[in-house]
């Protein structure tokens, strides 16, 4: 396609599409002038619906001063003769236009109904206006529209968003394919440009949509907050509607290796079916990926690098679901990674081999490998220093266990899931309001406790001696706020149903009031 792109312009075919605007200028006043557009039309828009914001609601008008808006902003960035401050105008106008329109859509017809209408608009508007990344952003919508008009969120829900997914792929497979099987020309050129455009914005959504319905990967919920993970979102679906969506996904991803094996003629040799073989597996496996795969081999076999590499992200993100498929355990699941790498690992050498190319490091300066007397010396100190530190705190912590009190909080666990330290329950104690505490790291309050051992946090420590039933118990800052010396509890991967019973965490305090967790204990302080 971009063969396409460059033959046009180098032809003079375009002409909204490659005509010069005005000469080249510097991006930080482009910048500026869209800024500076952006804060005049915000304001001009308010008032504008303070003028007719009740006949907004109902009525012909939101259709006739969206249609004006949106007819005006086209003509705006479609011309060559406006100053970059009304060009500038052309985009939150447009916005705006489009969104009057919609909101009459939905408000006054079927949700079906206005979705394919809206389809219809974001696909004439990217026909209309130049500029490549407006058809880009254009074409995203277009794909979101499409998704949601084959997805029924009051039915069965995640099923209907992968139909609806796996619908806007193919989509964008059959255009993909239109636009590669067709020579440039004049006639032909601004239809294949557009097309090209809005189907990258299409793809790109499109994926976008598949990792969020294959669920969190095993690294977001701790980027994202520490977000409850769950599992995939595939995995709600019904047992025979499941089996379907393995089939089919482990079906995409060898019939993605088909079309790279027809595309290149190298990739037909048994190792390389062997890999396709694989990743099928893992397609059935982690369900979603199939998709992924297809979309990454259909760019990487037409030369769509960039949209090759967002691909590989989306299925590298599908993969990592794996992690959160709670009825494998993470045992299994590393065993089945390890055996993929390693069959990947012998196919990469076998084809190595095969072709003659023996991988030759490239001389190494003998001065890299070297280290001096004081480099050494420092790398044993901070060795020694790691051990003196990590032995001291460990001492300190046995010392608090056998030496310190025994006391109960009551808690409130959820169930997350941690990458590196495996299952663990994070624990919301029941702790009075520490509005004033809000940024403290650390605080000191004063706990009663009952005769069974349990405390019950009362006030904020002060110079005042603590009574015979009162101890004194040091908060510290974490995710969840100030909590007594933690705010997770980690155990063997299977163990989710012993501790879901607890219902008090039991600590050990030394004089000065520092807490650690030493276990949970269930409804009646009994041991799980």
């Amino acid at each position: 396609m971009q063969d396409l792109i460059q033959a046009a312009t180098t032809e003079g075919i375009l002409t909204h599409d490659t005509a010069p605007r005005s000469a080249p200028r510097p991006w930080p006043v482009v910048l500026m002038t869209g800024l500076g557009a952006w804060l005049a039309a915000v304001p001009l828009l308010g008032v504008l619906f303070m003028l007719f914001g009740s006949a907004l609601e109902q009525g012909v008008l939101t259709y006739a001063l969206g249609a004006v808006l949106l007819y005006g902003a086209v003509r705006v960035l479609r011309s060559n003769t406006v100053s970059p401050f009304v060009e500038q105008l052309g985009l939150p106008v447009l916005l705006v236009g489009g969104a009057l329109l919609v909101f009459g859509l939905f408000r006054d017809i079927p949700y079906i109904a206005a979705e394919a209408l809206l389809l219809g608009l974001a696909i004439g508007t990217a026909w209309l206006v130049p500029q490549h990344w407006l058809r880009v952003l254009l074409g995203a919508l277009a794909s979101l529209t499409f998704i949601l008009m084959n997805t029924d969120l009051h039915g069965s829900g995640h099923l209907n968003l992968w139909a609806g997914n796996q619908l806007a792929l193919l989509v964008w497979l059959i255009a993909a394919f239109f636009a590669d099987s067709q020579a440039p020309s004049r006639a032909n050129a601004h239809r294949m440009i557009v097309l090209e455009t809005m189907s990258n914005g299409w793809i790109l959504l499109t994926l976008a949509a598949l990792a969020y319905d294959a669920g969190a990967t095993f690294l977001s919920p701790a980027a994202l907050g520490n977000m409850r993970s769950g599992t995939a979102h595939l995995a709600d679906v019904a047992d025979s509607s499941y089996s379907l969506i393995q089939v089919v996904s482990a079906v995409m991803a060898v019939a993605g290796a088909g079309w790279l094996a027809q595309r290149w003629p190298v990739l037909r040799a048994p190792r390389y079916a062997a890999a396709a073989a694989i990743l099928a597996i893992l397609s059935w496996l982690v369900p979603g990926l199939g998709a992924a795969l297809l979309a990454l081999a259909a760019c990487v076999g037409s030369g769509r690098w960039r949209l090759a590499v967002a691909s590989a992200v989306a299925a590298a993100w599908i993969i990592g679901t794996f992690y959160y498929q709670l009825e494998v355990t993470l045992a299994t699941k590393a065993a089945i990674m390890v055996a993929m790498g390693a069959a990947f690992g012998v196919i990469a050498w076998l084809s190595r081999d095969v072709n003659g190319q023996a991988a030759v490091l490239p001389s190494t300066q003998p001065s890299v490998l070297t280290t001096t007397r004081a480099q050494r010396a420092g790398i044993v100190t901070s060795l020694a220093l790691t051990l003196v530190v990590a032995n001291f705190s460990i001492w300190q912590k046995e010392t608090l266990i056998s030496s310190g009190r025994p006391v109960f909080i009551a808690l409130a666990p959820a169930d997350p899931r941690s990458l590196m330290q495996g299952d663990y329950m994070t624990l919301n104690f029941q702790l009075p309001p520490l509005e004033t505490l809000r940024t403290a790291r650390r605080a000191k309050v004063v706990a009663a406790i009952d005769h069974r051992g349990v405390a019950v946090i009362q006030r904020l420590a002060t110079d005042q001696p603590l009574a015979a039933d009162e101890i004194m118990i040091e908060l510290v800052q974490t995710r969840s706020g100030l909590r007594p010396a933690s705010n997770a509890w980690y155990f063997k991967e299977g163990e989710a149903q012993r501790w879901s019973a607890a219902r008090y965490g039991e600590f050990r305090i030394d004089g000065q009031g520092r807490a650690l967790l030493v276990n949970l204990r269930g409804p009646n302080l009994e041991n799980l």
